[in-house]
């Protein structure tokens, strides 16, 4: 057959079948504002397959995908890149216990960890010097981790015998690209883990659009990754909450995955969710190469542009999908820059940090996007050099500010124990020394600043208390307290 699943639906529609079986909207145009959609929305009737079990339409859809991606298997996600990182973490459970992660990883990775109980081993990013983002995980920071995770196994003993040390590292788990968009050497980080027998899982939610043209990084599954999760709804044309896994290698148990992602995935999932991932990976067929090129080229000519700016920058190591327009160089912050564009220019960004604000690129943007960007960037950067008296206002911010604060907090606890157990709400005062019960982060992008169970230190105190007083949103504070262990030994159930 080898349809497209969305021609399927079409036709389907526009036949005589009246459905006695859900949805409940019946594909009746009166069913509301939405009506227009409803009519290519069915259930797993005859003739459609079925997500858990696929054998033709999806079956089809999940081989042309893989074939666009290069992978052995690939899987399609209606319950986000959540999913499929809850799925490979917890298929990678059954080899031990030990899982080493990038500490920027998404939430997500620790619901994982929590949920099989893991003991979780961190790396941290590079710096990126004179931008204050995140940089690169390098292989030496892995491979020091692997080779301290071993030595506390070995305890003296023969070689043949920490052999079986590995398999209690069930996995190492990196970002790449980062919310940010900057790459590791995930080929050399594979090369390494997979020199130990472990396997590497790489979240490239922000990397659906790598591989497709040459001036772009490639994409994890031709560097070697086991498991790669693509959240095609970030650069790709395709609808929120739709992603990719794909599976490589043999190190993790096909049939284990498998059984996961029927375990995290809807029982009912939606056919428009994945028409709309099998339309994306159609065009990006097609499309991809030509659409790029003209990405690139609108993206050059924007960058050249913004060179005759003095406040305003563009930091020039991330991934071409990622502008991160730093004001560091200006008086203001990132979040006053996010606003104005927001509010005076109707330009609405990915998110705002310390010191700049992030614009995704996709293969859908539009000339008069760059346009309007640069005129509004150039206005702003005209007048930032008057707002003098900012300075002196900011300044106690910038140092206190994340890549000043350098996180590294003590566990005390590990995370799948501390989250099951009672915690209180204290001030921020009352907290410090304490062991956190409750995750902290900014979201967008969801990188926890506190996981359960590390201490609660001053620096990361000053540092929530600065994004609050600045509107930035911080998950994990409840009217200015947040969750720490009770003095109790005493796990929920």
């Amino acid at each position: 057959m080898n349809q497209r699943l969305f021609e399927s639906l079409k036709a389907y529609s526009e036949s005589d079948n009246y459905p006695f079986h859900m949805p409940g909207h019946k594909r009746n145009p009166e069913s509301g504002s939405l009506a227009q959609f409803y009519q290519y929305d069915i259930t797993e009737i005859d003739g459609f397959d079925n997500l858990h079990e696929p054998e033709s339409l999806i079956k089809d859809a999940q081989e042309r995908a893989a074939k666009l991606y290069h992978s052995k298997e690939t899987y399609f996600l209606v319950n986000g890149s959540t999913a499929g990182i809850l799925s490979a973490i917890s298929a990678s459970a059954v080899r031990g216990d030990k899982l080493i992660i990038s500490r920027n990883c998404h939430k997500a990775v620790y619901h994982a960890a929590f949920l099989n109980r893991m003991e979780l081993h961190y790396v941290y990013p590079q710096k990126v010097k004179g931008y204050e983002i995140g940089g690169p995980v390098i292989k030496e920071d892995i491979k020091k981790e692997i080779e301290c995770i071993l030595s506390r196994e070995k305890n003296d003993i023969e070689r043949s015998e920490v052999k079986e040390g590995w398999k209690k590292i069930a996995g190492v788990v990196i970002t790449s690209p980062t919310y940010d968009g900057i790459v590791s050497d995930i080929k050399g980080i594979a090369q390494l883990v997979h020199s130990y027998d472990i396997p590497l899982i790489v979240d490239q939610a922000h990397g659906a659009h790598f591989g497709m043209h040459p001036d772009y990084p490639a994409n994890a599954v031709d560097e070697g990754a086991d498991i790669v999760i693509h959240s095609v709804h970030k650069t790709l044309p395709a609808p929120t909450q739709t992603a990719l896994l794909h599976s490589n290698g043999k190190l993790i148990d096909e049939e284990i995955l498998k059984r996961y992602l029927r375990i995290y995935q809807t029982s009912s999932p939606s056919y428009l969710l994945m028409a709309g991932i099998d339309e994306a990976v159609s065009l990006a067929q097609k499309e991809a190469g030509s659409r790029l090129d003209e990405l690139l080229f609108l993206r050059n000519s924007f960058l050249n542009e913004m060179k005759k700016c003095r406040n305003i920058q563009i930091c020039p190591f991330t991934e071409p999908g990622k502008l991160v327009i730093s004001v560091k160089e200006s008086a203001m912050t990132g979040q006053r820059l996010y606003d104005i564009l927001r509010e005076k220019y109707h330009l609405q960004m990915e998110m705002a940090a310390g010191s700049y604000v992030i614009a995704i690129l996709s293969m859908m943007d539009q000339r008069e996007g760059f346009e309007r960007l640069l005129r509004a960037l150039q206005e702003i950067d005209a007048l930032a050099a008057a707002e003098e008296d900012i300075s002196d206002q900011e300044a106690e911010y910038w140092e206190s500010s994340w890549w000043q604060a350098d996180l590294h907090p003590h566990i005390n606890m590990n995370l799948w124990e501390a989250y099951r157990m009672p915690f209180e709400e204290l001030t921020f005062e009352e907290a410090e020394g304490k062991t956190a019960a409750e995750f902290i982060n900014l979201y967008p992008p969801g990188i926890p600043l506190l996981v359960p169970g590390e201490r609660v230190e001053k620096n990361l105190i000053k540092l929530i208390c600065d994004y609050l007083l600045r509107g930035y949103h911080v998950q994990g504070v409840y009217d200015n307290k947040i969750r720490v262990l009770r003095n109790s030994g005493i796990t929920l159930l």
